[in-house]
């Protein structure tokens, strides 16, 4: 049995309404759409309008076509561990309101970027603060059922699976796991498949794309230097059944939307090559 493959909503011009995003997704070859929520963008208010996650659910249930995941990366304007207060507490809000909106939408995994804070303006302190935040956000994501989950980033503080296992091991509890995304992990100049190894079956998503040593986005698919075989082949020989969402970005020109068919095209044969025979 071959997992599902997802689309990264940033793949598909947002201009367009879910009904709409729905059914692209499904045409382009996919199985189900990932969320954004993101600070640089108009995507942020969707967590404060009251009819946001009810719209979509509603979408979701007159296309037949789930939103399973939501990749909350608005986190970057406002980390988990700043020294500022206030910057600090709406990046909670975010969170809790991200919990909320995924428990009436039904949405069932939120990965979250694991960033404690910025450059130069790391520290301990801001570690220690990251951890308090994570652990308040596990205890909200607990009581409403929803998953989270951190992303291998594009910065020293999370690029690894030791790095988020760690912090699993020390909040410990189910609803706290490792995300992988192995374009960033091979970008770092880390070797994933040792990566996902170590996080064996704490693994609950992953992130398909491509990159190059220190260039984290925007190589076209098989124009990288991600073994996607080899990376399938360790997730495979770790039990790995989870979510797999193939991320790109369209930048909101339409035209894009034409290259999606080739990304499952692409993915989907290394998938179920990968998968041949097993039985999830």
């Amino acid at each position: 049995m071959t997992p599902r493959l997802g689309l990264y909503e940033k793949a598909i011009c947002f201009n367009l309404d879910w009904g709409a995003k729905l059914e692209l997704a499904r045409s382009s070859g996919f199985a189900f759409l990932e969320l954004n929520i993101d600070a640089a963008d108009n995507r942020l208010p969707r967590l404060y309008r009251g009819n946001e996650a009810a719209d979509l659910r509603r979408a979701v249930e007159a296309e037949g076509f789930p939103v399973e995941t939501m990749a909350l990366t608005a986190n970057r304007g406002y980390p988990l561990g700043s020294e500022t207060a206030a910057i600090r507490e709406k990046g909670l809000d975010i969170v809790k309101r991200g919990i909320a909106f995924a428990h009436e939408a039904g949405i069932r995994l939120i990965h979250l970027a694991g960033y404690d804070e910025h450059g130069e303006k790391r520290n301990p302190r801001t570690e220690r603060l990251f951890f308090n935040s994570i652990t308040a956000c596990v205890r909200e994501a607990s009581a409403a059922g929803v998953m989270l989950a951190v992303e291998t980033m594009d910065t020293p503080f999370m690029a690894s699976v030791e790095r988020i296992m760690t912090l699993v091991r020390m909040i410990d509890s189910p609803y706290l796991q490792c995300y992988v995304d192995v374009g960033n992990i091979t970008a770092s100049g880390l070797d994933p498949v040792k990566e996902i190894h170590v996080g064996g079956r704490h693994i609950v998503g992953i992130h398909l794309k491509d990159t190059k040593p220190g260039v984290y986005r925007d190589i076209p698919f098989g124009e990288g230097t991600v073994n996607f075989d080899l990376c399938l082949q360790a997730l495979v020989s770790i039990g790995h059944n989870g979510f797999y969402t193939a991320e790109t970005w369209s930048y909101d020109n339409e035209s894009f939307h034409c290259y999606l068919p080739k990304v499952s095209a692409f993915l989907l044969p290394k998938l179920e090559n990968a998968y041949k025979g097993e039985t999830l």
